[in-house]
């Protein structure tokens, strides 16, 4: 039974991956199914066999997205909250994981999302579960501030939101700066302000 489901899974995963290459060129709105057909190297006969409709396919690709980005979160072992926040950083904008073409799909599909109750409820859960993790790390932070760590949590998202935003509509800011930013105010809503930020003239 499982050797049987394999391919199934493959399938639809490829189907979903097609979806994202339309996507990331022309947009939800102006890719058809028979677009994604043609990309996943199929009929749209053979894609209705796995997926119902085209807002199906994107539904699967959202939720699978969304899980494969929370199970990637970084542990949250490490001791010094400072380092740990350098983590979190990297994970959110280094490491060159992401581009200007997914990030305008992230986009759409917040947009979307609005009108769509699936896709809504997919992107509320994704949202939660950020929100959940960073409640946790400034909680394990423990920082002097006084900081409330679900207030923390959703400022820091909030941050992380609004520079992915902006690095994609201001082109005066790069993903490295926004990377720095997000970084130094992380270390410093955790109570671990970076050092070298504070060092100047005396």
């Amino acid at each position: 039974m499982a050797r049987a489901a394999e391919p199934r899974a493959d399938r639809r995963a490829k189907i979903a991956k097609a979806l994202y290459a339309c996507m990331s060129k022309r947009g939800y709105a102006n890719t058809s199914l028979k677009d994604i057909a043609e990309a996943a190297g199929m009929t749209p006969s053979h894609v209705g066999y796995y997926f119902d409709d085209q807002a199906a396919i994107l539904e699967y690709y959202a939720a699978d997205l969304c899980e494969r980005i929370v199970a990637s979160f970084p542990d949250l072992d490490e001791s010094d909250p400072g380092r740990l926040a350098d983590a979190i950083a990297r994970f959110c904008f280094g490491e060159g994981q992401l581009n200007t073409a997914f990030l305008g799909v992230i986009q759409e599909l917040s947009g979307l999302a609005v009108h769509d109750a699936r896709l809504y409820e997919i992107k509320r859960e994704h949202a939660s579960a950020w929100r959940a993790y960073l409640e946790q790390f400034f909680a394990l932070a423990k920082p002097r501030n006084g900081r409330i760590p679900r207030e923390a949590a959703w400022l820091a998202h909030a941050m992380l939101v609004g520079l992915d935003t902006n690095t994609l509509f201001d082109r005066g800011l790069s993903r490295e700066t926004a990377h720095e930013l997000f970084r130094r105010e992380l270390r410093t809503l955790a109570g671990a302000p970076d050092a070298k930020r504070r060092k100047g003239p005396r």
